[in-house]
């Protein structure tokens, strides 16, 4: 019956284990994540920081809200990747730096001009509103193109990013798989020396059997050779 258990309990401990593990990483990822968009926004507060070429960002408005396949919500958090501004088309939905502003708007390119130097600028508009945007964008000022969103999780990647929201979403699930790792280990030690010692009792028992009944032969041969004297 205990072979039993303890072959139910180790898959359970492995399952365990695997989760908290991937769990660590999911938490450590977005620990790190957060920290970089932190520093470097403090460092250049004048874009929007990226993470391995992706700007993640937050939608305030509902200026691109609408039915079309890539509309996008107030709420939703953003990734926008880098964009080649020869390759983007008009129908490209686009985020780029307000004139002397640091906000960005994510607007969708309705017309595709040429300078007089050669590069191009855009004519954007929100999908949900009236008029095209007063001005065009040009290269200097864009960021990237639209690449997906995650829908209603823009207010929740704010509060991650506080104080309060990196302690209780990341460092107190960290905190408590660590917890876990020592308890788990710490009883893992428990158990093993326990079977250590148990096994250590059992060999002593062994070896004095075998002592005992080694004497007892002994004992037996003596007797036996005092009879064959006496006989003689």
């Amino acid at each position: 019956m205990q072979v039993r258990a303890k072959s139910k309990a180790r898959p359970i401990h492995r399952v365990m284990t695997i989760i908290g593990i991937l769990l660590c990483v999911v938490f450590g990822f977005l620990l790190i994540c957060n920290l970089t968009i932190i520093i470097k926004g403090s460092i250049d507060p004048s874009r929007p920081p990226s993470i391995m070429g992706t700007t993640p960002m937050v939608v305030l408005s509902g200026s691109m809200s609408g039915d079309a396949e890539d509309h996008i919500e107030a709420g939703d958090l953003i990734f926008v990747g880098k964009a080649d501004p020869e390759e983007l088309k008009v129908g490209d939905v686009i985020a780029y730096m307000e004139e002397d502003s640091t906000s960005v708007v994510t607007h969708r390119i309705i017309e595709i001009k040429t300078a007089e130097d050669g590069t191009p600028f855009f004519i954007t508009k929100g999908d949900a509103n009236n008029v095209e945007d007063d001005t065009p964008v040009t290269v200097d000022r864009l960021i990237g193109s639209y690449q997906f969103r995650i829908a209603g999780v823009g207010n929740f990647a704010l509060f991650l990013q506080t104080p309060i929201g990196m302690l209780l979403f990341i460092g107190v699930p960290l905190l408590a798989f660590i917890i876990y790792d020592i308890l788990r280990r710490q009883h893992y030690a428990n158990k093993e020396k326990k079977n250590t010692q148990a096994l250590e009792e059992e060999l002593e028992r062994l070896r004095a059997a075998a002592n005992k009944q080694s004497e007892a032969g002994q004992d037996e041969a003596k007797q036996s050779e005092a009879r064959q004297g006496a006989d003689l």
